[in-house]
C-alpha cells in the first residue's frame, strides 16, 4: 500500500495562551490526529506569535500571506468572524486542500452566498467545528429521541447564560438542533433579542436572545442566549410525546419512558471527539469520504445563524432558504437602532 504523506498544517490566530486558547485547541488536535504535521502560524501581535511557536515549535508569519507561502495542506482559521471570508479566499487561492474554520462561520448572507459558488468551483474541503456531535451522549441521544423509545419529537430546548450569543457559543446548539432531527434545516424561525452597545470578538453581539424554529416533520427547538443556563446542571432537554431526554453537562443522559427512568453515562473528553472530527477531513481529502461537518452542512447552520438575526431585524419569521441580501454582521443593525434611541 502506498503511503500517503502527512498533511502539512497552519494555523491562522493563534490568540493568547490563556482564555479561551482556540487556536491552541486547534495545534493540539493537529499533534494528536494521526496523518498531520503542525509546520506553521499566523497571528498579527507577535507575542502571541512567539509564545505559540516556543510551544509547538513552528515557523511563525505576522500575516497570513506570509503563512501560505509555506504551501500548507490545511488551515486552520482561528480569527474573528469578521475576517473568516478573507482569508478563506485567500486559501483557495493559494491552493489549501482543507480549511478548518471557527465559528461563527461567515458574517452575512452575502458572503454565504459568494462562498457557495467559490467552493462549488475551487472543491476546497472545508469544516467547521461543531464538534459535539462527535460526543457519546449526544450521538446516543440522537439515537434515542429518532428511535421512538420516548414517542414523536416534539421539542429540543437548550439555555447558555454567562453573556454568550446565538453566535459564538449558540451556533454549536443550532448544529446540534439539526443532528437531532436528521441533518435537516428547519422550515423556518422566529426570533427576537435585546441588543445595547455589547461588542465582542469584532462585532456587535446581543444581550439576551431567543430563536424558535420548526423542522420538517413538527419537531421544534428553542434556544435561549444571555442570561442563565437551564435549571439543575441540565445542558439540554429533548421532549417527546410519551417521554423525554434530558442530557446534562456533556456527558451524562436521563431517559424518561413508558418503561420508567434510568441514567446513561459516559466518558468521553473533548479531546477525542476534536480528532475523530479532524480525522475525518484528513480522509475527505485523501480518500474523497465527505466529511459529515463539510461544506454543504455547515453552511446550512451558518444560515440558520443568520437568519435568527434576520427574523430579529424583521419582526417577523424568516424562513429557509433565505433569500436576503444583506451584506453586513445583522446584529449590527439592531445596534444602530438601539444607538439611535
Amino acid at each position: 500500500m502506498k503511503q500517503v504523506e502527512p498533511l502539512r498544517a497552519a494555523i491562522v490566530g493563534v490568540g493568547r495562551a490563556e482564555g479561551m486558547g482556540i487556536g491552541y485547541c486547534h495545534a493540539r488536535t493537529y499533534r494528536s490526529t494521526p496523518g498531520f504535521e503542525l509546520v506553521a502560524a499566523a497571528d498579527i501581535d507577535a507575542d502571541h506569535l512567539k509564545n505559540f511557536r516556543e510551544k509547538f515549535d513552528v515557523i511563525g508569519y505576522l500575516s497570513i500571506e506570509g503563512m501560505l507561502n509555506t504551501k500548507p495542506d490545511v488551515v486552520s482559521i482561528c480569527t474573528y468572524v469578521g475576517l473568516h471570508f478573507r482569508m478563506i479566499k485567500a486559501c483557495v487561492a493559494a491552493g489549501v486542500r482543507g480549511i478548518v474554520c471557527e465559528k461563527p462561520f461567515v458574517a452575512s448572507p452575502t458572503e454565504l452566498k459568494e462562498l457557495r459558488a467559490l467552493i462549488a468551483a475551487s472543491g476546497t474541503k472545508i469544516i467547521v467545528p461543531h464538534y459535539r456531535r462527535y460526543m457519546k451522549a449526544f450521538a446516543r441521544a440522537r439515537d434515542i429521541f429518532a428511535s421512538g423509545e420516548i414517542g414523536e419529537r416534539l421539542v429540543v430546548t437548550a439555555a447558555i447564560g454567562d453573556g454568550w450569543d446565538l453566535s459564538e457559543w449558540g451556533s454549536h446548539w443550532f448544529d446540534m438542533f439539526r443532528f437531532f432531527h436528521d441533518d435537516n434545516m428547519p422550515e423556518w424561525v422566529l426570533a427576537q433579542a435585546r441588543v445595547t452597545n455589547r461588542r465582542f470578538y469584532g462585532h456587535a453581539m446581543e444581550d439576551h436572545a431567543v430563536a424558535y424554529m420548526e423542522f420538517p416533520g413538527g419537531g421544534r427547538a428553542v434556544l435561549e442566549t444571555g442570561i442563565h443556563y437551564l435549571n439543575d446542571g441540565v445542558t439540554m432537554a429533548l421532549t417527546g410525546s410519551r417521554g423525554a431526554i434530558v442530557v446534562l453537562a456533556e456527558d451524562k443522559l436521563r431517559v424518561y419512558s413508558s418503561s420508567g427512568a434510568r441514567e446513561e453515562n459516559y466518558e468521553d473528553a473533548d479531546s477525542l471527539a476534536w480528532s475523530a472530527m479532524f480525522a475525518d477531513l484528513r480522509d475527505w481529502i485523501n480518500t474523497g469520504k465527505p466529511a459529515p461537518l463539510g461544506f454543504n452542512h455547515v453552511a446550512g447552520t451558518a444560515e440558520l445563524n443568520l437568519g435568527s438575526y434576520l427574523s430579529m431585524i424583521e419582526g417577523d419569521r424568516v424562513d429557509f432558504p433565505l433569500k436576503h441580501h444583506v451584506d453586513e454582521w445583522p446584529v449590527e443593525e439592531l445596534a444602530r437602532r438601539h444607538a439611535s434611541k
